[in-house]
């Protein structure tokens, strides 16, 4: 009979449940928006799902019996690249691998390092974002230029809370902070940043994971 782990989740771990709940969505793109001949695009969706489960698999959140795969950062770094691959080559978005491969890194960071996952996600969304933010530099449309003017300023606004450079008395690093950028950031910038291969547009959304994992203090 299956069992329900009540094991805390980790924040890494939490990472690649959010991964795999996008794996399968991916996989039912794939389904519906055939992209080189149906019977192709069926194959790549099932992979996905297949993939899908065995990450489920490595969380451990339902005993199968002896149905187990251990959960090792090196293995989710291997789901995640494959994902990628999938991602550059058959479409579907970037999102699931790179959240994976952010999962492994955080996973073996905070095994060498006692350091709050949340920061490690910010700092990773952070990068992302001053990237989308150049990206809207080269558009040559004015409104997104300062758009892009905006969200930078806003974006070391946040580093300069995030390592307390400078006491700036009425703000700190806390959550609505995070959570007001990263929404800023999600709205006017990711939406409307196009990088090279496709891999732009996740800044936002990897911000406002971070403050998710602020609330829950991990």
């Amino acid at each position: 009979m299956n069992e329900l782990s009540t094991e805390k989740i980790s924040a890494p771990k939490l990472l690649v449940f959010i991964g795999m709940l996008y794996t399968i969505f991916m996989a039912i793109t794939y389904f519906y928006a055939p992209l080189g001949g149906f019977g192709l695009n069926i194959l790549w969706g099932i992979l996905c799902l297949v993939i899908a489960f065995l990450i489920f698999l490595t969380l451990e959140l339902i005993s199968f019996g002896p149905l187990k795969i251990p959960y090792q950062w090196w293995l989710i770094l291997i789901f995640g690249a494959i994902l990628i691959i999938f991602a550059y080559f058959f479409g579907g978005g970037y999102f699931a691998g790179i959240l994976l491969l952010i999962a492994a890194f955080v996973e073996l960071f905070m095994q060498k390092k006692p350091y709050k996952a949340s920061k490690i996600v910010l700092l990773i969304g952070i990068g992302f974002s001053v990237y989308e933010c150049f990206l809207l530099f080269l558009s040559g449309n004015a409104l997104l230029i300062v758009n892009g003017v905006i969200g930078l300023i806003l974006l070391i606004l946040l580093i300069i809370v995030l390592f307390d450079f400078v006491d700036l008395k009425v703000i700190n690093y806390s959550w609505w902070v995070v959570l007001l950028i990263g929404f800023v950031i999600f709205t006017w910038i990711s939406p409307f940043a196009v990088g090279f291969i496709g891999l732009a547009g996740f800044g936002g959304i990897l911000i406002l994971i971070a403050f998710v994992l602020m609330v829950l203090a991990l």
